[in-house]
């Protein structure tokens, strides 16, 4: 009787099963069954974004690219602050990740403006801007909506503040060279036509039906199901012929060329980066859940201890540029880095329920050395490549698509997981407890609710029960997901092993200024 009223449950999505965690948003605009698509298609869309913003900054010129990314930022933070469904929220949040492509590719303007040397250093600064949002963002989000009217919509009123302030300041203090400086031969319009549209198309439609087939599996599609197959393949197939065509078949300039991958050293850096990336968007979801299912349901305590994901990453990214400009021998930093925060994250594969404070400290130390790396390899992939901004674009949509993998996978493993372990240990343990078995379909609402009030039967011995259940099974999820990390470490660290020792090109070289004015006139300097 129990199994069959649990049946309902066995393909509810991961966020109805949290033990007495607010659903804030789903609960205002929702239910739906799509939330977990809020956080992938930001991270898609940025990975997309990436590679089209370093290609098309290159042609056009970085100020109309940057101010036109900035007005796309801005509408989305409008559609988000005033969403009445999740489906909206949605389209937001793909117009806040294509835009949040061109506001992180910051690396291309600034190393179009300092020194080599100092780039790790400058690239600190700018992250050093973020701290407050970056590390305390959790909290500050949970407050908006505990002490504020308009609740989590203040996220976005933040961001269209900021939005507005950003406009203003590139419009009046940024000057690179215009399209006329850098094409003096061709128009835009022929330009355009330049474009590798084949391969955009391939591109955008490869990632985005494998990241959709990703996010079925096991929840909307068992994984063996025909849909489930046919769209994992079509997505797989798709990524497979753009790479074909630009290899072999683009005429005109490819949007991801191949011959990048012909060095090595550039590989390297990019797997690092792609796996660093995988580490902290699968982190910035994993770890609130773990949080509030295995060590505490209040709030503020869940904000709290869920700050240490990006203020982790952002000190390790500020030591990171440091140690870029300052230390030496920078193939051996990016080792030590690797073995230790792919080591530390996989070790959290011994979490339980009675050893939060060694898994807080574990998972602070993985990801400040994750962040170490990860602010290696974005201001080094641009000494590796004279066309920074093609260098980046591929960085950061490599990056972003393992991140969007990593989302979805992990999320995919866990919601699975805790799925069949509920159906193993709860009924089991509230039955025994003394519930009726005919309550098992109203307790598992109840556990969504975080209310056991409405479950016919229900005693504090059934509660400490159930609880301890589903401590069980989120530990045991927890434990598969964190080994599945596992493997990503290995490849981390052997990637490591050939990043190339970037201390040659550690030097005062500037790859362009702004434009100055020389006897009434402007001009465009290249490399000094």
């Amino acid at each position: 009787m129990a199994k069959i009223a649990l049946n309902k449950f066995t393909q509810m999505e991961l966020s109805t099963l949290l033990p007495k965690r607010p659903l804030l948003i789903n609960e205002d605009i929702g239910p739906s069954p799509n939330l977990y698509w809020v956080s992938t298609i930001w991270t898609l869309g940025s990975s997309i974004g990436f590679l089209l913003f370093g290609r098309l900054s290159d042609i056009f010129g970085r100020k109309e690219i940057i101010m036109g990314v900035n007005v796309l930022g801005l509408v989305g933070c409008i559609v988000g602050g005033t969403a009445h469904s999740i489906n909206q929220l949605i389209g937001a949040m793909a117009c806040l990740g294509l835009a949040a492509a061109g506001q992180l590719s910051f690396g291309i303007i600034l190393g179009e403006l300092v020194p080599n040397k100092q780039r790790g250093p400058i690239v600190v600064l700018t992250f050093a801007t973020a701290i407050p949002f970056s590390t305390f963002g959790p909290v500050i989000a949970r407050c908006f909506i505990l002490y504020t009217a308009q609740g989590w919509r203040w996220s976005y009123y933040i961001g269209i503040i900021l939005q507005v302030v950003t406009l203003v300041l590139y419009l009046f203090l940024y000057h690179p060279p215009r399209f006329e400086q850098l094409h003096k031969d061709k128009t835009r319009f022929q330009a355009f036509k330049e474009l590798d549209f084949i391969g955009i198309f391939l591109f955008v439609a490869g990632w985005v039906i494998f990241i959709i087939a990703l996010s079925w599996g096991g929840q909307a599609y068992p994984w063996r199901s025909a849909p489930m197959i046919a769209t994992l393949v079509v997505g797989g197939l798709t990524i497979i012929a753009f790479g074909v065509y630009e290899s072999y078949f683009c005429k005109k300039v490819p949007l991801m060329p191949p011959h990048l991958f012909k060095n090595i050293g550039f590989v390297a850096v990019i797997t690092c980066a792609a796996i660093g990336a995988m580490v902290y968007y699968a982190l910035t979801i994993l770890w609130p859940t773990m949080i509030s299912t295995l060590y505490t349901p209040d709030i503020m305590q869940v904000g709290w201890k869920s700050c240490l994901v990006g203020g982790g990453i952002l000190l390790g990214q500020i030591i990171g540029g440091l140690s870029l400009s300052y230390v030496p021998k920078v193939k051996w930093q990016s080792i030590a880095t690797c073995i230790l925060g792919g080591g530390l994250i996989s070790s959290l594969a011994s979490v339980s329920a009675s050893n939060e404070t060694a898994a807080i400290v574990q998972g602070l130390l993985g990801v400040i050395f994750i962040g170490i790396i990860e602010n290696i390899t974005f201001p080094g992939v641009t000494l590796l490549w004279e066309d920074i901004g093609l260098a980046t674009g591929v960085l950061g949509s490599i990056r972003g698509m393992a991140g969007a993998i990593a989302q979805t996978l992990y999320v995919s493993i866990l919601t699975n997981k805790v799925t069949e372990n509920l159906t193993a240990y709860v009924p089991p343990a509230a039955i025994e407890a003394g519930l009726p078995a005919t309550s098992i379909t109203t307790l598992f609402a109840g556990i969504g609710a975080g209310d056991f009030s409405s479950t016919p039967g229900i005693t504090p011995a059934i509660t400490a029960a159930v609880g301890g259940a589903l401590q069980r099974a989120y530990t045991e999820a927890f434990h598969v997901v964190f080994y599945a990390t596992i493997p990503f470490s290995i490849i981390l660290v052997i990637a490591a092993f050939f990043v190339p020792d970037m201390d040659r090109f550690l030097h005062n070289n500037v790859a362009k200024k702004l434009q100055g004015r020389v006897n009434g006139t402007h001009e465009v300097n290249e490399k000094v």
